[in-house]
Parts: structure tokens; sequence; C-alpha cells
């Protein structure tokens, strides 16, 4: 095998790893990213289950009619 034919191989090799470690960058940050999203999901679930028990509250204390969407997105507003 010649010393170009040698060179040439050692180029592919190379090239290959260097995508080997892309493609293993790649996977960890999408691994990350689904971590992070069940975080976020996770985050979003707690946040409606306290929203709930926060209106009913609002209701028990002043009634239904009193605590409409309107009404409170004016009050959010103020």
């Amino acid at each position: 095998m010649t010393y170009e034919d040698k060179r040439k191989l050692i180029e592919f090799v190379e090239k290959y790893d260097v995508i080997h470690e892309q493609m293993d960058l790649m996977q960890q940050t999408i691994n990350d990213l689904v971590v992070k999203r069940t975080e976020l999901l996770d985050t979003v679930d707690d946040l409606k289950e306290n929203e709930k028990e926060f209106l009913e509250g609002l209701i028990e204390k002043y009634g239904a009619s009193e605590i409409t969407p309107n009404k409170l997105m004016n009050i959010v507003r103020c």
C-alpha cells in the first residue's frame, strides 16, 4: 500500500471518528432535552393543580358569580 493510500485510509477513519463524536453529542443533547421537557410538563401539571385548588378556594370564599374568567382578568390587569 502506498503512502498516499494509507494517508487516505487514515483520513476516512478520522472523519468517521469525528462524525461519531458529533452524533454522540447530539444524542446527549436530545436526552437532556427529553429530561427538561418532562420536568416542564410536570411543572405545568403541578401548576394546573395548584391553580384549580386556588380557584376552588376563591369560589368557596367569594361565590361562583364573583370568580369568572373576565373578572379575574380584570383583577390581574390592574
